[in-house]
């Protein structure tokens, strides 16, 4: 709903979702969750079909997730859900672990009561994720997503901030991507290792918040390099 206030009329208070942004997050979630697959052509009349939505909703989402990285525009045959090479890959986490450890020492200077909550309530999310009968791979990568997206919030840094958020469609889709080939007992593994990172975060351990998430990073650029591999047919890279 539009106000008129001293911002001269122009301020906008949305009190819900737009259509837009509810088929922009169904759509989302399906890239996320593997619903459709690295690759696969999206047409967006079989998208109306599906979503129950306009041609003019299930564009503009399109459009949304296309400067998110989740999908690409492949010459004149139309848009595809994006796939992510093996050098690519490891660009992505190298930028992570050469960002993610400082923002999260920064995080334990910066840090409100709100970042911390944050933090627990992403941990939270990961764990009701894997604690069904059946792995939820969507709310466990919002999970991992909304974690890391507190430390960036909670370490000031806009800059990094933005940098990062280039990434996130990639790196949505990687997380997406290992955790469906993930054992249990990784998962299991990978939350220990984030309340970990937390219970430094909220000690204001600066230098070992720092070691445990280039140690994370690295952790989960080694496994992605290896589901890369295997999917690519062998791992020979070019």
């Amino acid at each position: 709903m539009d106000t008129l206030d001293d911002d001269g009329g122009l301020r906008v208070v949305r009190d819900t979702p737009t259509l837009r942004d509810r088929t922009t997050q169904k759509l989302r979630d399906a890239i996320i969750g593997l619903k459709f697959g690295p690759g696969e052509h999206l047409v967006e009349r079989d998208l109306c079909q599906r979503t129950g939505v306009s041609r003019s909703s299930v564009r503009e989402a399109l459009r949304h997730l296309e400067a998110e990285g989740l999908i690409e525009r492949r010459g004149g045959r139309g848009l595809f859900v994006a796939s992510v090479t093996i050098d690519e890959a490891r660009q992505i986490y190298e930028v992570r672990a050469a960002l993610e450890p400082e923002m999260a020492a920064l995080f334990c200077e910066r840090a409100t009561r709100e970042h911390l909550d944050a933090l627990s309530e992403a941990l939270a999310d990961i764990e009701k994720a894997l604690s069904g009968k059946e792995r939820d791979i969507g709310g466990y990568v919002r999970g991992l997503n909304a974690f890391y997206d507190a430390i960036i919030w909670g370490s000031g840094n806009q800059i990094a901030r933005k940098v990062l958020r280039t990434l996130h469609g990639r790196m949505a889709f990687l997380r997406a991507l290992t955790a469906a080939k993930a054992r249990p007992g990784r998962e299991r593994e990978t939350l220990r290792l984030m309340r970990a990172i937390a219970t430094a975060a909220r000690s204001r351990d600066r230098r070992l918040v720092r070691e445990r998430c280039r140690s994370f990073v690295e952790r989960s650029a080694e496994f992605a390099m290896e589901v890369l591999a295997e999917q690519s047919g062998g791992g020979s890279e070019k």
